[in-house]
């Protein structure tokens, strides 16, 4: 059985990330596409001096961009490039500190239906796996799309 191939393939996706969300992080470094296929990716946040809090630790907000951005992602590699699909709702449990370490997200489609979208991310250290936060993300989808 093969696997469907993404709406957009991984260079049309790196374009339109800096194309249309300039400011994420893609044309600087701040955030790194890694792995990319249908209903899936994996995106990397390399330690940034911004991203830290008191702590010291990745703050809370820059885990929840790369949870939120990384859904974004996996959502458009089903249903092509529509940069209006929004965030309804994020649910996040911080299990632990992240402490001073790049983090990576991998974040699945549970279910893409027509109006409304819902991923997992999960967020781990990159040095040992450890995982640091939990998200469920529900997307809206405008209609007319697809």
């Amino acid at each position: 059985m093969s696997v469907a191939a993404p709406a957009l393939d991984r260079a049309a996706m790196e374009a339109f990330l800096r194309r249309e969300y300039p400011h994420a992080g893609f044309n600087d470094g701040r955030l790194v596409l890694a792995e990319y296929a249908r209903g899936r990716c994996r995106v990397v946040l390399p330690l940034d001096e911004r991203n830290i809090r008191p702590g010291p630790s990745v703050s809370g907000p820059a885990m929840m961009l790369l949870g939120d951005v990384s859904a974004w992602i996996a959502l458009l590699s089903v249903i092509g490039p529509v940069p209006l699909a929004v965030t309804s709702n994020l649910a996040v449990s911080f299990l632990r500190p992240a402490g001073l370490a790049d983090l990576v997200c991998d974040c699945r489609t549970l279910r893409v239906g027509r109006r409304l979208a819902v991923m997992l991310a999960e967020l781990a250290r990159s040095a040992d796996g450890v995982e640091v936060a939990h998200m469920t993300i529900t997307y809206a989808i405008p209609p007319g799309t697809g």
